[in-house]
């Protein structure tokens, strides 16, 4: 059932599968609605028959038939089934003597023929095999011989235990004395009851099994299903896929999918998870993991956006070189997505700082629309100071919502030259119109800060009059910013705003000050002939911001500065303090960029 419920996944997920019946006591593939042709369809034991009559491999394709309408887009389903359900059945099959056919008839050279026939007659991308569990012959050449891979389903008790253990170590012998590559193991806990462990029964034998059959991971499960649509064998990842039972046998399907570096979601999907432990043997070393990538390279040679994942692995784990090279094979395969111009853009600037080519590349990614928010203001830090005012008019920052746009706005607020294209930001916004109220306010505050900074007083005062036209219903951050701002254009401070701070803050004290609010206090007090007070304020804020790294926003320029230029902005704040008449705030002394 697990076996046609993934071969149907796999063939509506757009790959060709081939569904082989190797239960040969017990065979049931043809149970399930796949539309076999007759009850005398031909199959494995037949194949096998006419081989020990011939001494001949036959045509593999008079043994399989298609399963009609299972398949999407290029996926379809074939089905070699156990063989013709007749009252010859059991005798041909009692006539096989399978340690014969290998020691006397060449019974491996056979089923490595078969393999090729499979590849040559029906390229699929994936052949499933159902094996008879236990320890047989058959078990032997379905698990060790036939496999790049073996799903493990298994109760979790005692006695699945004890069978498995031997067919588990078996496998991982073959593995490593007669192939080059290790077979893959995935373990399916199978018909668990969906109860509550409280006494870590289940819990307990997982645990035996991990040890026992030496896997890390949890096993996936398939859970008991109480459905009448069981008795009918209803293959549930077609006809109920919304299901439990179908979701549980997909997270089987992908889990296989992993591991075949030529499937390409499978690709994206390992070199996604590449670091998460698959439910596999431990066998599966880092050099084999390395390994395995190298296959998924070599196999999706153009692939833009397997080469982009490969090298943003590389890129988290330090190996910028390559990560380099890759992100450049992807762009040169097609791959176009604002991220990997980014990445690409992080590592050149990254080795030379004035880069030329890390502009280039942050303003492709610019060029997108598909850019998100993080990405738009990455990019913005990765271009030269002198380009950034083309940013305004590129296609990602557009396409982002007000609320998005602001937010970059605000943090571009560093150096003058980020001013202006926050300042250009900002009033597009306003022009734009229809801005909710709320929003409307935090840019009008934003646009006078930037414009401040760059000396734009009048247009500073504009706005914030615009939103609040009388000052006694200023906001404290609005009446400090005004007051600057009158400063700035008058050349002398201006009482009003200024009171009106000192008067909000005694109503409403802040408790936890930030340096920036010290300063700004330090200023207000100053200005309304409070020296000491002024003094007091300053002092603290230049103790709170210590020697320590990091950045604050400093009301003496309107920008975020660092620590150490924080500090001396208020050493000069209590200079003026302390009387000298011929300092002013750092924004009215410099020269506007426009």
């Amino acid at each position: 059932m697990a076996l046609v419920n993934v071969a149907v996944d796999l063939a509506q997920r757009g790959r060709r599968v081939l569904a082989v019946d190797f239960d040969l006591e017990a065979p049931g593939l043809d149970t399930f609605d796949l539309r076999c042709p007759t009850d005398t369809t031909p199959g494995m034991i037949e194949f096998v028959s006419s081989y020990l009559q011939t001494g001949q491999a036959p045509d593999v394709s008079q043994f399989v038939f298609e399963s009609p309408g299972m398949g999407n887009g290029n996926g379809g389903l074939w089905i070699m089934p156990a063989g013709a359900h007749h009252d010859g059945y059991a005798n041909t099959y009692a006539q096989i003597d399978w340690g014969t056919l290998y020691e006397q008839y060449d019974g491996y050279l056979l089923f490595e023929d078969l393999k090729q026939q499979w590849n040559t007659s029906f390229k699929p991308d994936y052949v499933l095999i159902d094996s008879r569990t236990g320890h047989t012959d058959v078990g032997g050449i379905c698990t060790r011989q036939l496999p790049d891979s073996v799903v493990i389903l298994f109760f979790p008790n005692a006695q699945n235990l004890r069978g498995l253990t031997k067919v588990v170590r078996d496998i991982r012998s073959e593995a490593k004395h007669t192939r080059p590559n290790p077979i893959d193991l995935h373990f399916v806990m199978s018909n668990v009851p969906d109860l509550d462990d409280e006494d870590k029964i289940l819990e307990d034998n997982i645990s035996s099994f991990q040890k026992d059959l030496g896997f890390k991971g949890e096993p996936m499960v398939v859970h008991r299903y109480d459905s009448l649509s069981l008795l009918n064998q209803v293959i549930f990842t077609k006809e109920r896929p919304k299901s439990r039972l179908s979701k549980e046998y997909r997270s089987v399907t992908t889990e296989i999918m992993q591991l075949n570096a030529e499937d390409r979601d499978g690709a994206l999907k390992y070199i996604q998870n590449v670091h998460r432990p698959l439910r596999t043997t431990p066998d599966r070393t880092r050099k084999d993991t390395d390994q395995h990538l190298q296959t998924i390279e070599s196999k999706h040679p153009d692939d833009g956006q397997v080469l982009f994942r490969l090298g943003l692995l590389r890129f988290e784990e330090g190996n910028t070189n390559d990560a380099n090279l890759l992100f450049t094979r992807a762009i040169d395969a097609g791959y176009s997505e604002p991220d990997v111009y980014l990445r690409r853009a992080l590592i050149r600037r990254s080795e030379q700082p004035n880069s030329e080519e890390a502009t280039k590349d942050a303003l492709k990614a610019l060029g997108s629309d598909k850019a998100s928010a993080q990405q738009v203001r990455r990019a913005i830090t990765l271009i030269d100071p002198k380009q950034l005012r083309r940013v305004i008019d590129l296609p990602a920052l557009k396409a982002l919502s007000g609320d998005d746009q602001l937010w970059i706005a605000e943090s571009l607020n560093r150096s003058k030259t980020e001013a202006v294209t926050a300042r250009s930001i900002l009033r597009r916004l306003l022009a734009e119109g229809q801005l909710p109220s709320n929003l409307q306010i935090s840019v009008k505050t934003s646009l006078s800060l930037s414009n401040i900074a760059l000396g734009h007083f009048t247009e500073a005062i504009e706005v914030m009059r615009s939103e609040s036209p009388k000052l006694d219903t200023m906001t404290i951050q609005f009446a400090f910013n005004y007051g600057m701002a009158l400063w700035g254009e008058s050349g002398q401070p201006v009482l009003g705003p200024f009171q009106r701070v000192i008067e909000l803050d005694h109503s409403a004290p802040d408790n936890n000050p930030t340096p920036n609010y010290l300063q700004c206090m330090a200023i207000a007090n100053w200005a309304t002939g409070k020296t000491e007070t002024a003094r007091k304020f300053a002092r603290k804020a230049i103790e709170q911001i210590g020697d320590k790294g990091g950045q604050d926003f400093s009301c003496w320029r309107f920008l975020v500065v660092s620590n150490r230029v924080f500090r001396n902005d208020t050493v000069e704040i209590e200079e003026l303090i302390s009387g000298n008449e011929n300092l002013i705030p750092y924004f009215m002394r410099s020269i506007d960029l426009e």
